[in-house]
C-alpha cells in the first residue's frame, strides 16, 4: 500500500517512523478520551469497558517506532 502510493504520488516514503508513531500517540488519545467518558458514564454499550487496556500498548508501539534504527 505504501509502495503504491509512493510510485503514483512520487513521494519519498521510505521512512515513515515519525508518521507510523504519532499515529499511534493519535489512537492511544482518542482511546484514552473514550474511556475517560466511559469510566463517568457517558460512553455506554458493548466493548468500551476494555477499550482503557488498548492504550499502554499503542503508546508502547509508538516509542517502538520511534526508536527504530
Amino acid at each position: 500500500l505504501v509502495a503504491g502510493y509512493g510510485a503514483r504520488s512520487g513521494r519519498d516514503v521510505t521512512d515513515l517512523r515519525w508518521y507510523r508513531a504519532f499515529a499511534a500517540f493519535k489512537l492511544a488519545a482518542i482511546l484514552e478520551g473514550v474511556h475517560f467518558r466511559y469510566l463517568r458514564g457517558r460512553t455506554v454499550g458493548a466493548g468500551f469497558d476494555r477499550i482503557g487496556e488498548r492504550v499502554a500498548p499503542l503508546v508502547a508501539l509508538g516509542l517502538s517506532v520511534i526508536e527504530e534504527a
